[in-house]
């Protein structure tokens, strides 16, 4: 891994690091917005696979709402130097999920965009893999 601690000392790598982060950050507050009470995500008719699963869990309510939620304080704490480890790895798991259905309901151009998000969320966890190396240690 000494070849990312130098490319970290490269000014364009820190730079796609920060846009990176703010990026998911944002992504991940608008989203969240999206979901909380009263606001529907999309406008899409059920008649749409699309339209009828983003009823469908807007129908779950409190699942929903929940989502949205933690999306809105994972993006939030995506912009504290502090947080960012926690909030790489809650992202990955939700990232993951937005890819997968974006491919499962064959939206168009969508997959690709989901795909760049789970490429940009791991590319955080990669950086701070100094944060998760104790994890894949053989203990003492």
């Amino acid at each position: 891994m000494e070849l990312l601690e130098r490319l970290k000392s490269n000014i364009l790598i820190k730079l796609f690091y920060w846009s990176v982060r703010v990026g998911m950050g944002l992504t991940f507050i608008i989203s969240g917005t999206r979901k909380l009470p009263g606001i529907k995500f999309t406008s899409l008719p059920i008649s749409n696979p699309v339209g009828a699963y983003f009823q469908g869990m807007y129908d779950t309510g409190f699942y929903w709402n929940f989502i949205g939620y933690f999306q809105i304080v994972v993006g939030l704490l995506m912009f504290f130097n502090r947080f960012v480890v926690v909030s790489s790895l809650l992202m990955m798991p939700v990232t993951i999920n937005i890819f997968l259905i974006s491919v499962a309901l064959k939206m168009k151009g969508t997959p690709i965009i989901t795909a760049a998000m789970v490429l940009g969320n791991l590319f955080l966890i990669v950086w701070h893999y100094k944060n998760y190396k104790a994890i894949f240690q053989r203990p003492l």
